[in-house]
């Protein structure tokens, strides 16, 4: 699957999470992240949307649902076996079905359960490759692009596509039981990313994310403000986008977690 970037963009790790109690036993934080079971993400004017999760009996992601509409559907499965996962993907269409399709992507992983390779039906000639450092994942690349990841701190500082594009982000200092979702890429729902299935997640909560073409005044700019529930973990994000360049527009929407 291509990762889906905003504006121009060119656009699991199969780790098994566990589900924990909201505070340890000395009234900390847990460390151990909470699995998402829906994702709800409501528009200005109100239209909303809701991405679906299951999971295994070892907590591993199992299947992902989207329908925003009554005449389509979106849907992952995923499969595991030793380290390959193989993820299935269809797009249905009940209106016109000569427009469905499925796509099969086998993902091979390393010892840390994190995807090193994945194939889009069985051709090697659509193949991605991903490498890590300490867990973390450094670079991202095709026959035709090259994507790679900076670090400071266990923050990621910074992703650009070489040449053509680079997301940089800020972080507040908030702190908040983490969940298995990557909330660097909280605006990529149908992405292996946002799923946290690429590495180690940032520590500390994004505060705003910038992409800015190369060589161009196009730039995104979200900003993220969260609210919480009793137990820490987050209830909502609220999103601001604005665009400026080629593209001056904004768009404000929610994301509501549950659990």
């Amino acid at each position: 699957m291509k990762k889906l970037f905003l504006i121009v963009a060119a656009m699991f790790a199969a780790v098994s999470f566990s589900a924990c109690s909201d505070d340890d036993d000395n009234g900390h934080v847990s460390d151990k992240p909470v699995l998402v079971k829906q994702c709800i993400i409501t528009e200005e004017y109100g239209e909303t949307g809701i991405v679906y999760f299951e999971y295994d009996s070892q907590n591993r992601i199992s299947h992902v649902s989207f329908s925003e509409r009554t005449d389509s559907k979106v849907e992952y499965l995923f499969s595991y076996n030793e380290n390959i996962l193989t993820i299935t993907h269809e797009q249905i269409d009940y209106i016109e079905p000569d427009r469905s399709r499925t796509d099969i992507y086998t993902c091979e992983l390393n010892a840390d359960g994190y995807i090193v390779k994945e194939t889009m039906n069985n051709n090697p000639e659509d193949s991605e490759f991903y490498s890590y450092k300490n867990g973390y994942l450094q670079t991202s690349y095709t026959n035709f692009s090259n994507i790679a990841y900076n670090w400071d701190n266990g923050n990621l500082v910074s992703y650009s596509a070489v040449g053509y594009w680079t997301t940089t982000f800020t972080y507040s200092d908030i702190i908040a039981t983490p969940i298995n979702m990557d909330l660097n890429f909280i605006e990529e729902f149908y992405d292996y990313h946002f799923w946290g299935l690429f590495g180690k997640k940032s520590k500390n909560l994004p505060q705003k994310s910038v992409l800015k073409e190369k060589d161009s005044a196009n730039t995104s700019t979200n900003t993220y403000q969260y609210e919480f529930n009793s137990n820490k973990t987050i209830s909502k994000v609220l999103v601001s986008e604005v665009q400026t360049g080629d593209y001056n527009e904004s768009r404000n929407y929610s994301i509501k977690f549950v659990y």
